[in-house]
């Protein structure tokens, strides 16, 4: 996994727009004298200590720019002999646009620094939030801000912690002092900022509120005991604001999605050139056909690319939804069901999360894959034989060729048939009308069931060949004999078919993945499309190397009137890089248990990777065998009669398909 990249970090400040409320000079020349010359035991500065500051003229002046013009001038504040006021200066920073702030360096000019003031950051310039405090001593780090003081390095707890230090308001200096702000260091997720910490960084306008000069100790009680026009000026003129420097080390706002960040073309902003698929001024979200997983900020571990969604060429967007990634109802571009990217606006008659699908009134043929520019076709039914309830609509693709149903097949009418409805069914006649024949198309043996006289299956009666004969029930067309003897538990040998409705039973919901022995089970995952899916890696770790789906309850129970029907499923499997061409050995495919009996089907069927493989089981004794075990290399039980079988279909417990084909397969299907 790559890193996230991110912008370097540069001064802020340069191209910053820069205002103060209190500037020296404005109203006139103003003397004022530094306070180094004014402190016993210091040596006697060799430069002038007193000078007149003038707005007016260009070598006497001193504006706040001068903060930020990288030269050695300064910005002065009024001294206090012009009044007290003038302890309370504020100075504001426009960045231009918000960035992501690491620290802040203020560098003093001939003054000491400040003694209590606010560092404060905003993101409108209207509500200011602090950054840190700064004060004179601990105790006013109580009295005035109500924070308890920070002693030594800063330990901070929280990603948002405000603190107050009074160690940048202390003597010496008395001038070219410095203050060195870190936002980020010590934080508890310097490391990987959270969205706390990102926040907290944050900031368009910078504001330094200063709200009183650091004085002497002798000069502190003089300014506190008397009134300001009785001071003398020799000592109010000493006490000021200058700064020299302001610095904010800061980066553009990428989310770790970008690794420079130029100017926009005709413009004073910068924007970030984002990578990693994200698009916004800030990298802030995945670009349009990038949604198949949530935006996540890069980080220093991990690039957090934004995924391509699976869209077969028919979208140019998508979007994610958390209930899709939950279902697991959309696959990824290496068809696996993972992520919510669901395709929006799709083209070319398709339709679904991943465009997969074609819309009502159109089919994909077999053999033409979903990435076909053009993969849908219109149904071509007929009118007439269709059914009125799914009119113009057919089998949309090959996911039910296990059903019987072929790609573009309509669904017709009871006594049409045809890919397209558009003739009679068998034992029907008369299109357009389709009346029924005479012989029973189940009971009957004739060619044509509409010619009689009506020739009858041995187990079968009747003129028409349409009732079972006694002791027999069960009259199916797939029976070669019509219908099968009756099944009683030996109790008797007489019974009748009853008109009970026939279904089949295809749900996927409840499957499990089990070992042939045992209780220990995984949960596949619901791929959506009538598809389960298990990873590998989980199964062989908790199952072994062998393992079987498991049906749930729907296919248990009393399972006798599937006797001479079929247990049909298709089955696929992806392998690595490294797999082979797939296992041949000779193991249980279906496994039944029932009654107390358990029996198997057993094929040496050898399916090939990323191929789908329908299988077609027929519940007839043919090919059943009582059970042996799976793992023994003579894997051959005898064979079983039509009683053992039905005794197992009266009451089943355990229905399991083989999941494993392969030695080194990724996931099974």
């Amino acid at each position: 996994q790559l890193p996230g990249l991110f912008p370097l970090i540069f001064n802020l400040a340069t191209n910053a727009k820069i205002t103060s409320n209190a500037t020296c000079g404005l109203n006139g020349p103003e003397n004022y004298c530094k306070l180094v010359e004014h402190v016993p035991g210091e040596p006697f500065p060799q430069d002038p200590q007193c000078s007149v500051c003038d707005d007016n003229d260009p070598y006497l002046r001193h504006p706040i720019e001068n903060a930020i013009d990288g030269t050695n001038s300064w910005w002065q504040s009024p001294t206090i002999s012009q009044g007290r006021q003038y302890n309370w200066v504020t100075i504001t920073l426009d960045l231009g646009q918000i960035f992501q702030v690491a620290y802040v360096i203020i560098k003093t000019a001939i003054t000491p620094r400040p003694g209590n003031w606010i560092l404060e950051r905003s993101l409108d310039g209207v509500r200011f939030r602090p950054w840190q405090y700064f004060a004179i001593s601990d105790s006013e780090c109580y009295q005035n801000y109500n924070i308890t003081p920070t002693i030594g390095t800063p330990q901070f707890t929280q990603d948002d912690e405000v603190i107050c230090t009074s160690f940048y308001s202390r003597f010496p200096p008395f001038e070219n002092g410095e203050i060195h702000v870190s936002l980020i260091n010590g934080r508890p997720s310097v490391d990987n900022p959270s969205d706390t910490l990102r926040e907290f960084t944050s900031a368009r306008y910078i504001r330094l509120r200063l709200q009183r000069i650091r004085t002497l100790n002798a000069d502190l009680m003089t300014l506190s005991s008397q009134r300001p026009d009785t001071i003398d000026a020799f000592v109010t003129r000493r006490y000021f604001y200058s700064i020299k420097d302001v610095s904010v080390g800061g980066q553009c706002i990428c989310f770790g999605h970008a690794k420079v960040c130029p100017q926009v073309p005709g413009a004073q902003t910068l924007r970030c050139q984002c990578e990693h698929n994200t698009c916004g001024e800030s990298c802030e979200r995945c670009c349009p056909l990038f949604n198949q997983k949530p935006w996540q900020p890069g980080t220093a571990e991990s690039s957090n690319e934004c995924e391509a969604c699976q869209c077969f060429g028919h979208a140019d967007e998508c979007v994610y939804d958390q209930g899709v990634a939950d279902r697991r109802e959309s696959v990824n571009i290496l068809g696996i069901y993972e992520g919510g990217g669901v395709c929006q606006n799709c083209r070319a008659n398709t339709m679904g999360n991943n465009c997969e699908q074609c819309i009502d009134g159109f089919y994909r043929p077999a053999g033409i894959p979903r990435d076909d520019p053009n993969p849908c076709r219109e149904c071509q039914c007929n009118p007439i034989g269709e059914d009125p309830s799914r009119r113009g609509q057919c089998v949309k693709d090959d996911t039910r060729i296990a059903e019987g149903l072929e790609p573009g097949q309509c669904y017709c009418r009871p006594g049409f048939g045809g890919p397209r409805c558009d003739r009679c069914a068998r034992g029907y006649t008369g299109y357009p009308n389709c009346e029924p024949c005479d012989c029973s198309v189940a009971g009957s043996v004739n060619e044509d069931v509409c010619v009689g006289p009506c020739i009858c299956k041995d187990n079968v009666e009747g003129q028409f060949c349409d009732r079972c004969k006694a002791g027999f029930y069960n009259l199916q067309e797939n029976n070669p004999y019509g219908c099968q003897p009756c099944f009683c538990f030996d109790v008797t040998n007489q019974c009748q078919s009853v008109p009970w409705y026939r279904e089949q039973i295809t749900t996927m919901q409840g499957w499990t993945v089990r070992a042939p022995q045992g209780d220990r089970f995984v949960y596949p995952r619901d791929d959506g499309f009538n598809r389960i899916t298990v990873p590998h890696f989980e199964a062989a770790r908790d199952l072994g190397s062998l393992y079987y789906w498991s049906a749930p309850r729907e296919y248990l129970g009393n399972q006798l009137e599937s006797y001479g029907g079929v247990l049909r499923y298709t089955v696929s499997y992806r392998t690595s890089d490294r797999g082979d061409s797939g296992d041949p050995s000779a193991r249980p495919t279906v496994d039944i248990d029932g009654n107390g009996r358990s029996i198997t089907y057993t094929e040496n069927r050898q399916v090939g990777p990323s191929v789908e493989e329908t299988v077609t089981v027929y519940l007839i004794p043919s090919g059943w065998r009582e059970y042996a075990d799976p793992n023994s290399a003579f894997n051959v039980g005898a064979r079983i009669s039509r009683t053992e079988l039905m005794t197992v279909l009266a009451d089943v417990t355990k229905l399991l398909i083989r999941a494993t084909y392969n030695t080194n397969p990724v996931e099974s299907r």
